[in-house]
C-alpha cells in the first residue's frame, strides 16, 4: 500500500505531528506502534528515542531491529514493515521528499554520497548530536512563543545532521534481540537512576514499560548481574556518597533526598555495603566546602 507525504503529513495527529511543511515532516510515534507492509512516495528517517523498533524491508524481509543507538534511512518507494519491541517505546520519523535534497544539495553541497548510500534501506550509528537534536525536538515545553518555528528549525537541523551522518558517518547492521533486551534494560537503568528515592514496586516498573515482572527481573538480572533492588540501591549509595563529600548537608537530610527514611537507615546500609558509616565517609572523601 502506498503512503504519499501528503497523506503522512496531513493525517499524522496534531499531538504527534512535531513539524511539517511541504518538503518535509517530522512525525513522533509511541505506544503500540505497528504499520503493515507499505511504501512511500518519499525518503524516511526513523529514529527510536526510548525502546526498539523491528523493521522489514525488501532487502531482510525476516526483519532486524533497530535500537537507540542507531537509526535508519528508508529509500522511497521500497516495501518495508515496522512494530514496537517489547516494552515502552518512542521514536521520531522524518519524511523527506525529492524536492528538499534538490535544495539541499543546491545550497549546502552535493548529495551524491548520500544518494548513493541510501539506495537500499541503511542503519547508521546515531551520533550525540543527533542524538541531542531528536530530544530537543521532542521537547513540549519549548514555550508558547514561536514554538511552531523553533521546532521547525530543530526538525530541519536533525534532517540535515542525519544527512551529514549518512555521508561521513559508520553504517551498522540491524540490532539482534540480544541488543533489543539491552535497550530495555538499558532504559529500565535510566528510569531507577532517575528514580532512585522512590519505592517503585515491580508490577509498578512492568506496567510503565509494558513488561511483566517476570520477564523485567529476569532481563535485568541477565543484563547487569543485580537485581533491580540492589540496582537502585547502588545508585542511592552512590548518590548519598556524592553528598556527603561535596556538601555539608545533615545526614539525615541526605538520608531523606536518596529515599532512605532516616539517617540511621542509610548508615546501616552504608555499614552492610563497604563497612564504613556516614561520618566516616564524609572524613575519608569530604573536599572543602565552598562559603
Amino acid at each position: 500500500m502506498l503512503r504519499s507525504f501528503e497523506h503522512l503529513r496531513d493525517t499524522a495527529k496534531a499531538d504527534l505531528l512535531i513539524s511539517a511543511d511541504d518538503e518535509h515532516a517530522a512525525v513522533a510515534g509511541s505506544g503500540p506502534y505497528a504499520t503493515p507492509w507499505h511504501w512511500h512516495d518519499c525518503l524516511m528517517f526513523i529514529l527510536p528515542s526510548r525502546g526498539t523498533i523491528e523493521l522489514k524491508h525488501e532487502d531482510q524481509r525476516q526483519g532486524t531491529w533497530l535500537s537507540q543507538d542507531r537509526f535508519a534511512v528508508v529509500p522511497s518507494d521500497r516495501a518495508h514493515e515496522t512494530h514496537a519491541g517489547i516494552g515502552d517505546h518512542r521514536h521520531l520519523a522524518v519524511y523527506v521528499t525529492g524536492a528538499i535534497l534538490r535544495r539541499l544539495d543546491q545550497e549546502i553541497g552535493s548529495l551524491s554520497e548520500f544518494h548513493k548510500r541510501t539506495r537500499a534501506t541503511i542503519f547508521v550509528r546515531r551520533s550525540p548530536t543527533v542524538r541531542t537534536l531528536q530530544a530537543l525536538s521532542l521537547r513540549n515545553g519549548v514555550g508558547a512563543y514561536g514554538s511552531s518555528g523553533v521546532k521547525h528549525a530543530l526538525s530541519s537541523a536533525l534532517l540535515v545532521q542525519c544527512i551529514a551522518e549518512v555521508m561521513a558517518g559508520e553504517t551498522m547492521p540491524g540490532a539482534s534481540r540480544r541488543e533489543h533486551a539491552a535497550a530495555l534494560v538499558e532504559d529500565l537503568k535510566e528510569y531507577l537512576t532517575l528514580h532512585a528515592d522512590e519505592q517503585i514496586p515491580l508490577d509498578a516498573l512492568g506496567e510503565r514499560f509494558g513488561v511483566s515482572r517476570r520477564h523485567i527481573t529476569r532481563l535485568f538480572r541477565e543484563g547487569t548481574g543485580v537485581s533491580v533492588g540492589e540496582f537502585q540501591l547502588r545508585v542511592r549509595l552512590r548518590t548519598a556518597r556524592e553528598l556527603l563529600s561535596g556538601t555539608d548537608l545533615p545526614i539525615g537530610e541526605i538520608a531523606f533526598r536518596v529515599g532512605f527514611d532516616s539517617g540511621s537507615a542509610l548508615a546501616h546500609a552504608m555499614r552492610r555495603a563497604d563497612g564504613r558509616s556516614p561520618s566516616d565517609i564524609r572524613k575519608r572523601l569530604a573536599r572543602p566546602i565552598k562559603p
